[in-house]
């Protein structure tokens, strides 16, 4: 099956201008390629990075679960943001904050002001990426988003890889800061891209927003985010712990009480009626929920079992994210066609079988096994990871789309954060076959439920109708 290429039939930005679609998303992906790029770097070179800031690489893994706690609380706000003023001026500003801490990242003289610039740079990306996302969606008709999106899932899962097989001998000739010190002129160049091509849609409904109920959202998702962190090393019943969620828990509660109150809300809670924007929000986070525990057990048990070096195990382990970015354009052609609720249903399938490969491979030692499991979970991403997103935005209302991105992309993350803390601690201490073969059933396990959001989504037409519908509070 060939790859078509994205469509340049414009959406409802760029006019007569066919091309623009096209330039559109060529820039946003060069604005956001340098954080995806620097994501697996940063976590290989961790140990690195310890000896020369004369730190451990447990605090220094704050650097990777610090950027994801400030992605996951500041991206609804930030995407809302985008909805009011404009999802251009959003991005630009992302883009540049973005920029600043890479810089930032690079001349870090200790490894507290490293986890702090990688922070900042969460700050970008929760401003950037609820707001690319939106653009792309209005450059695009509803029928080639899918297209387009699955060439925006490539480039995003295809730098990390990327940025590993450059990266690490740059890392090894000159040292760590090198990465940055190439990455920060690549930034500004395309926050200034950014800047010059893409056109301003105009801002939104010019409403006062709903500083409460994002008060509210952010507390609890940090909460339970600590939670999770706290738990993993602790305990489930550990008094902090405990205490962290109770927190979410209220934060929770008050958000809703808030929004149902509020006279426009920061997320219109009707539309958790409406199966095609539940649908991808539950389907998405549990796949992702057995995509990163997995990933992560992965190299234990290479190491454990099979007694593999690093490099190797590096080596084995790139078939999951080259298959995720090789699939994603396919993904998005097969769900202007087939629809996005196959798709999505297909994704979760797939990983539930990979899950279900890696059980037989821990439990026999077979190698081959692994690799059909890597695969399977790359393909089940790649296939399903368009859908999720253009499913969401045409669920809710054209004013709403930065917040329903914002959504998606905090689901994801609570589900790459829950499945690496839950199933670590599932594993424990234990590093025997059967150990790992539970893991993996477990994560399973949890995909499967996930069949229950991809269910849930009617057709594509239905989804665009509804897209249609006169706003309400």
């Amino acid at each position: 099956m060939s790859v078509a290429t994205p469509t340049e039939t414009g959406g409802s930005v760029g006019g007569a201008d066919g091309g623009y679609p096209r330039r559109l998303l060529i820039t946003v992906i060069g604005g956001l390629i340098v954080f995806s790029s620097s994501m697996t770097i940063v976590s290989a070179s961790l140990p690195t990075m310890a000896d020369d800031l004369d730190s451990t690489e447990s605090f220094l893994s704050w650097a990777v679960t610090g950027l994801f706690l400030v992605m996951a609380v500041g991206t609804p706000v930030l995407g809302r943001l985008g909805d009011i003023h404009g999802h251009r001026r959003l991005f630009l500003i992302g883009s540049i904050v973005l920029s600043v801490g890479t810089i930032l990242c690079g001349l870090a003289p200790t490894a507290a002001t490293f986890v702090g610039a990688r922070m900042i740079v969460g700050l970008g990306i929760a401003a950037t990426m609820p707001n690319a996302m939106a653009l792309i969606m209005e450059a695009y008709p509803p029928a080639r988003r899918s297209e387009a999106m699955g060439w925006f899932q490539m480039a995003m899962t295809g730098a990390p890889v990327l940025g590993l097989i450059v990266g690490g001998p740059l890392i090894e000739a000159f040292g760590w800061r090198v990465v940055f010190a190439v990455l920060a002129p690549i930034s500004f160049v395309g926050a200034a891209a950014a800047w010059k091509v893409i056109k301003p849609s105009g801002p939104g409904r010019r409403v006062a927003i709903d500083w409460w109920g994002a008060a509210s959202l952010g507390i609890s998702t940090l909460a339970f985010l600590l939670f999770l962190e706290r738990a993993s090393a602790a305990g489930f019943v550990d008094p902090l712990a405990l205490s962290l969620a109770a927190v979410s828990v209220v934060g929770l509660v008050v958000f809703i009480t808030v929004e149902r109150r509020a006279t426009v809300p920061m997320l219109r809670l009707d539309y958790f009626r409406r199966p095609n924007f539940t649908g991808p929000l539950i389907a998405q986070p549990l796949s992702q929920f057995a995509y990163m525990g997995a990933f992560l057990i992965a190299p234990l048990l290479l190491d454990e079992l099979f007694g593999y070096s690093v490099g190797v195990i590096a080596i084995v382990l790139l078939a999951r994210p080259l298959m995720y970015s090789v699939s994603s354009p396919v993904g998005g052609r097969l769900a202007s066609t087939l629809g996005e609720r196959s798709m999505i249903i297909t994704g979760s399938v797939l990983m539930v079988l990979s899950m279900l490969a890696w059980v037989f491979a821990a439990h026999w030692i077979n190698l081959p096994l692994i690799l059909i499991g890597l695969v399977l979970s790359g393909l089940a991403m790649g296939l399903a990871s368009p859908s999720y997103a253009t499913t969401i935005a045409a669920a809710v209302d054209d004013g709403d789309m930065g917040i329903a991105n914002a959504m998606g992309t905090t689901m994801m993350n609570i589900g790459m954060l829950t499945g690496i803390q839950t199933m670590f601690v599932v594993l424990g201490d234990g590093r025997q076959p059967d150990d790992f073969a539970l893991v993996f059933a477990f994560g399973g396990l949890v995909t499967a439920f996930g069949l229950i959001g991809g269910l849930m989504v009617t057709s594509s037409k239905t989804a665009a109708v509804r897209h249609r519908a006169p706003s309400g509070v």
